[in-house]
């Protein structure tokens, strides 16, 4: 006789996690609500970390299983979690984020009491070295909320979000294209909020865990890929022929890529010459912004030092 169906699957991509996968592991098996499936897709790692995770789903006798691929990045592994979960409602948790013991019970409880709604996102102790370093609370829901996580940003994040499984696949889960690799979760969440209804939580239910800074060819990279990204979704809302607003609006989020960029490179100290290009850019989108010039003035200052 088959086993039920849970209520819940949790998916966790995982790569060469085996240090300390068992750490977030642990909060899984901690949770005050037991009706899950505990799905984890090891993309391909070189340190053993499906042995890591058959021998905890064995030693805890948690439902679920650990799923092997080829190195495919973090969106084709949620995605073949995804494809292997049979659970009404889907958990997303990164590999080295923590959960409090009562997120499934209150983000399940919320989606019960409201059927309209269709994701819930709690909030996140930010974690660096072991310490609590700020509070992320994400949100909050708008109307129009497509158009404010397009041109505002993202205010998701992917440890915090149960989300129905049915509206992961009526929008086809994550996009895999490698070109939205670092921002796919961002983009899942402009395409969801076309179909159905956030709730952000006030309650702290995980813990985020910071990691060291990405150097200098990981910012541009990631940014890069958001400005591809944001451009994607611009063409989709608007077409090939934006009106003078609409191209005011996009040029405005788009210097805020670049401000980001550069921020991240000054930070680090990186190449003077890089800076200078993503300054420029920034300057030439959107020049009148306030926070642009104050961070144009930030790295003019820093090029004497």
């Amino acid at each position: 006789m088959s086993r039920p169906a849970p209520r819940i699957s949790i998916v966790i991509p995982a790569y060469n996690a085996a240090p300390f996968i068992e750490k977030t592991l642990e909060t899984v098996a901690a949770q005050t609500f037991r009706d899950f499936e505990l799905l984890v897709v090891d993309d391909g790692s070189k340190d053993g970390t499906h042995e890591v995770v058959e021998r905890f789903l064995r030693d805890r006798s948690l439902a679920g299983a650990c799923l092997r691929q080829e190195n495919k990045k973090i969106a084709a592994a949620r995605n073949h979690g995804n494809r292997a979960s049979s659970g009404e409602l889907v958990a997303f948790l990164d590999h080295d984020d923590l959960w409090l013991p009562s997120k499934l019970a209150t983000c399940v409880a919320a989606l019960d009491a409201r059927p309209e709604i269709g994701l819930v996102c709690h909030a996140e102790e930010i974690l660096s070295e072991g310490r609590v370093v700020r509070v992320a609370r994400y949100g909050p829901w708008v109307e129009g909320m497509y158009e404010r996580l397009l041109f505002k940003g993202n205010a998701l994040s992917p440890s915090a979000v149960v989300v129905r499984r049915a509206h992961l696949q009526e929008v086809g889960g994550f996009r895999e294209n490698p070109e939205f690799n670092t921002v796919e979760d961002y983009d899942l969440w402009m395409r969801l909020a076309r179909v159905c209804r956030f709730q952000f939580l006030d309650e702290v239910l995980g813990r985020y865990v910071l990691v060291p800074a990405a150097a200098s060819n990981r910012v541009v990279y990631h940014h890069d890929n958001a400005e591809t990204l944001l451009r994607d979704h611009f063409r989709a809302l608007y077409g090939d022929a934006p009106g003078p607003l609409a191209r005011l609006r996009m040029r405005r989020r788009l210097s805020a890529v670049y401000r980001s960029a550069l921020g991240a490179l000054m930070s680090k100290r990186e190449s003077p010459d890089l800076q200078g290009r993503y300054a420029r850019r920034m300057l030439g989108a959107f020049p009148l912004d306030a926070k642009n010039l104050v961070r144009a003035a930030q790295w003019a200052l820093g090029r004497g030092r």
